[in-house]
């Protein structure tokens, strides 16, 4: 039976909703042991930065653990990567587990896989209320995928559009990536995310305006983390938006006068054009990728919603000039 140790690396949990998650978990036939740390609270975090770090190296050493799994994201998991590093120093690098979780989880899956040469699963925590409740296939999938069974990508039904230079043949490497405004929190630091160069990557997001996630792929791109990446493939961008400006009407005269000083009182109009989400992705991404000479491909179903397909982080995968993504090999799949 495998041994699931559940932490909280990140934001406040929702004990309710992680009460129903480790259920669903044992009801599948998974022993589950939970750390006090995940009813803690400091400031909006589950615990202070300390306790955090040293519930997850606590897992990470436990010899009756095999997978670690994220009760929630949030915000706070990146704080603990200075820690983890020196914890690593003092008492070694665990041996090889599974990290499961994804959003504020991306910093982690980079430190893990980095430092600790682990693998890694992007896929739903348990103190989502979703988690319980989702499709049958994805919920299928996933179990699949931390049961060690060996299978194709499990979306690999559902095909991704190209968008900008599409590949004559097949493309094979690496995937690696997670949440966009993650991955570029890590530009510059210690813990820089894994080089595009030879990869595929993988972004996806949640509630960020355009304009913040031109400013986080604009950061990536300028760093040289995107110079000669395989390809780069996006998942769902959930809520995110354009921003709606406006600007005082034309007026002259007395009006004129009137609207400024008084510019909340006066006539308004928009500013400028307005874009749809998808309208604004394109505008954010092909320009970029057509300029580094990078194919671009949107509609994988992963991401925080409406689509939470596990996607394998650190395989290899091999992705058609069709658009179809299958997994070719993930050391967890195949264990030694």
């Amino acid at each position: 039976m495998q041994q699931i140790g559940i932490f909280a690396p990140s934001s406040v949990v929702g004990l309710v909703e992680l009460n129903f998650g480790i259920e669903s978990l044992r009801e599948h036939g998974f022993a589950v042991k939970v750390l006090p740390q995940v009813k803690r609270q400091s400031f909006t975090f589950a615990g202070t930065d300390e306790q955090r770090a040293g519930a997850m190296f606590d897992l990470a050493k436990d010899s009756r653990i095999d997978i670690l799994w994220a009760a929630r994201g949030g915000y706070g998991a990146q704080r603990m990567l200075p820690l983890l590093a020196e914890l690593t120093k003092r008492h070694g690098k665990p041996e090889k587990k599974l990290l499961i979780g994804y959003s504020d989880i991306t910093v982690l899956h980079e430190f893990a896989r980095q430092e600790w040469g682990w693998d890694t699963l992007h896929a739903p925590m348990p103190s989502a209320s979703n988690f319980s409740r989702l499709d049958k296939a994805q919920w299928e999938n996933l179990l699949s995928l931390v049961r060690h069974e060996a299978m194709e990508y499990p979306a690999s039904d559902s095909r991704v559009r190209w968008m900008a230079n599409k590949p004559a043949s097949p493309i094979r490497a690496e995937l690696v990536g997670g949440n966009l405004s993650l991955w570029q929190s890590l530009v510059g630091t210690p813990f820089s995310p894994t080089p595009g160069k030879g990869r595929i990557l993988f972004f996806e997001d949640v509630d960020e305006r355009l304009y913040r996630l031109d400013r986080m792929i604009v950061q990536i791109s300028q760093a040289g983390l995107l110079d000669r990446a395989k390809a780069i493939v996006l998942g769902d961008f959930t809520n995110c938006d354009d921003e709606v400006n406006t600007c005082l009407a034309p007026c002259n005269g007395d009006a004129l006068k009137k609207a400024i000083s008084k510019p909340d009182k006066a006539k308004r109009q928009p500013l400028r054009k307005t874009f749809s989400s998808e309208q604004g992705i394109r505008e954010i991404f092909v320009p970029l990728c057509e300029r580094l000479r990078i194919p671009l491909a949107r509609g994988l179903p992963v991401g925080h919603g409406p689509s939470y397909y596990p996607l394998p982080l650190g395989a290899q995968y091999e992705l058609s000039s069709a658009g179809q993504l299958k997994l070719l090999h993930w050391n967890w799949s195949h264990p030694v």
